[in-house]
């Protein structure tokens, strides 16, 4: 990621603290376009809150929400939320929801943020900025990559969304198959 993209978003979350922590974003379903070409994620590089290499591979098989996102991002602390309801709809067996968090600060921000929004369900996930772009061919926070059951990078989902309305879940379930 651009280092400008990111101090641009740090600076326009520091200037809305004080902001609710939830507001209304359409629902993913309706924001979601076709990646075109389908990339691979597989050189995805992840890892957990102990430093532990977390390769996409291991939720082979399954649907993933991949998110992207930072908790010094305004729109991607609004969106959370969603994304941990979402995980407790459905069937973790067939899909996975993985926010990848983007913070020079480390995981020890990302779980005060899990703590301050209760949020249980979700994984620690750091991932490195220039690896998202030469990867995944995206930069914006928050995003979201939505990886079929073949580990194909199928869908983008760009900016804030509402991830736990009954389109996006029926819309996923149906990926899911």
């Amino acid at each position: 990621m651009r280092r400008r993209g990111f101090l641009a978003g740090a600076g326009a979350t520091l200037a809305t603290r004080g902001a609710h922590a939830e507001s209304y974003a359409p629902p993913a379903a309706t924001l979601a376009r076709a990646a075109i070409p389908v990339g691979d994620p597989s050189g995805l590089k992840m890892l957990d809150e102990t430093g532990a290499a977390r390769p996409l591979a291991a939720w082979a098989g399954r649907v993933v929400v991949l998110n992207f996102w930072g908790p010094w991002c305004l729109p991607c602390r609004r969106e959370m939320p969603s994304l941990s309801r979402l995980a407790a709809s459905v069937d973790p067996g067939r899909i996975a929801v993985l926010p990848l968090a983007f913070d020079w600060r480390g995981p020890v921000w990302v779980q005060r943020f899990y703590r301050e929004t209760e949020i249980a369900n979700l994984p620690v996930l750091m991932g490195e900025g220039g690896n998202l772009v030469a990867t995944m061919g995206l930069e914006d926070l928050p995003s979201t990559a939505v990886v079929d059951r073949q580990g194909r990078h199928a869908y983008t989902v760009s900016g804030e969304a509402q991830w736990d309305d009954a389109a996006t879940i029926v819309w996923l379930r149906g990926l899911a198959g």
